[in-house]
């Protein structure tokens, strides 16, 4: 065993980063302890510094460690990885094309697992390609080509030359991070979701509402979760455009549902019949690792109460807390909507909150849903505006953006699962700190009560 430190120690002891890269590092470290001695707001340069710090460190810490646990430890999956098990690497990107390849992607001989419509659609497109190996490098080449663009646009624009330090920040932030590595590693369609989100925001800061409709029903039609943009439009008022994206997305759906095999009426009973056991499969507690979600988190606090107390308390278990659950984050995220309608922020700050929430409040999030986080955070790091809780907010992103799997719970269940909501929860406090104060709750609860004898007259009828 002492040998087998020493070979360790040895190692990570020659290991030497590259000098650009440490006189960078260098640079970074010196940023954050000034800004935390001086308290001061953080500039555009400055927060770029921090969060590549944040993501090499992370990183590079996490492979050592699993490099250490698997090549030198023999310790098998999880303890080799930060991803999932490597037997079903890009499982979910060859699941959807293999389903849809005879356009009869929600038949019950292959599981009857529940894609969106045009997902299992873009999939059959997919199937269509010859030869076969070109079907990975071009889904992930749309990708990676829009988001390598947009990190350049928001963090230096299109047209700069870059140097040095500005590509090592640019590759950091596109190839260094835990959601698109894991999200690389499933070939997840959540990977074309984000290019769609990146334009669709993209296109709405440039006032271009036509044109960010298409986009954003490209993505709800890919995964209805994005549906939850929506209310972008409906926080400016822009209500004929919502409705065009609503319009646009069930159109895409209805269409991938007609050239499926059976036609549409049939296709669309199979395919609610699918989603239906979809959602149960996900509620009771299945595929609960690798994600982000308050319901997983709950689900493990419970248990550990109750193995404390010396009985099983499994939350999925129970339909009357599945319901409960339900109920409160319905509550929870219309609070935040009526709150952001109360008091406007900028876009950056809407759409954070939004994809907060979108990976939170769901029964199921996998940690591949932690991409939508690319899309507010480089529209915030563009800002040269100094903003309050510019520190906290950094780090909270930068530490959503690492592998933080090192302590194993109940396989392949790993600590992400508690650390993540929670950073979560601290970003959408530090985004919005109104919404979490005694004033910003009365104000809205005032909100909500003024509005509705508004609508409600009656209310406000006074008993004699």
């Amino acid at each position: 065993m002492n040998n087998m430190k020493k070979k360790c120690a040895l190692v990570l002891g020659q290991f030497r980063l590259p000098k650009a890269l440490r006189s960078w590092l260098s640079r970074a470290s010196d940023g954050l302890r000034f800004l935390c001695s001086s308290g001061k707001p953080m500039l555009k340069e400055e927060k770029i510094s921090l969060l590549v710090l944040i993501i090499v460190a992370g990183f590079s810490i996490a492979v050592a460690y699993h490099y250490v646990m698997g090549y030198y430890l023999s310790k098998p999956w999880p303890a080799s990885t930060f991803l999932h098990i490597p037997g079903a690497r890009f499982f979910d990107f060859d699941k959807v094309v293999r389903q849809s390849a005879a356009l009869d992607p929600f038949g019950e001989d292959i599981g009857g697992f529940a894609g969106a419509p045009f997902a299992q659609f873009v999939g059959y497109l997919f199937s269509l390609i010859r030869p076969a190996l070109l079907r990975l490098p071009i889904f992930f080449g749309s990708f990676f080509v829009v988001f390598i663009l947009m990190v350049k646009h928001h963090l230096y624009s299109l047209k700069s030359k870059l140097t040095s330090y500005q590509l090592l920040a640019i590759f950091a932030i596109v190839f260094l991070t835990y959601p698109v590595l894991f999200a690389v590693d499933r070939a997840n369609f959540d990977l074309l979701v984000v290019l769609c989100l990146f334009l669709f925001a993209f296109t709405y800061e440039r006032r271009k509402y036509k044109a960010s409709t298409v986009f954003l029903a490209l993505a709800i039609a890919l995964k209805p979760y994005a549906a939850i943009f929506i209310i972008v439009y409906a926080l400016d008022k822009k209500f004929k455009d919502g409705l065009l994206v609503i319009f646009n997305a069930v159109f895409l759906t209805v269409l991938s549902l007609s050239l499926f095999k059976d036609g549409l009426f049939a296709e669309t009973q199979k395919y609610f019949h699918a989603l239906f056991n979809t959602v149960d499969y996900l509620s009771v507690g299945n595929q609960q690792a690798f994600t982000s979600d308050l319901y997983g988190l709950l689900t493990v606090g419970m248990k550990f109460i109750g193995d404390r107390l010396g009985t099983t308390i499994y939350l999925p278990a129970h339909p009357e807390a599945r319901i409960l659950y339900a109920i409160v984050a319905i509550i929870v995220f219309i609070y935040f909507v009526i709150y952001l309608w109360e008091k406007p922020k900028p876009l950056w700050k809407t759409i954070a909150v939004l994809t907060i929430l979108i990976v939170l409040l769901p029964y199921n999030s996998a940690d591949y849903r932690l991409t939508y986080l690319f899309v507010p955070m480089l529209m915030y790091m563009a800002i040269n505006e100094k903003t309050r809780n510019d520190l906290l907010i950094i780090i909270l992103w930068g530490l959503l953006l690492v592998p933080k799997n090192y302590i194993a719970l109940v396989s392949p269940q790993n600590i992400g699962m508690i650390i993540n909501p929670l950073l979560l929860i601290g970003l959408l406090i530090c985004v919005i700190p109104g919404a979490f104060s005694i004033s910003g709750i009365k104000s809205t609860l005032r909100f909500i009560y003024r509005r509705s004898i508004s609508i409600f007259p009656i209310c406000n009828t006074k008993v004699l």
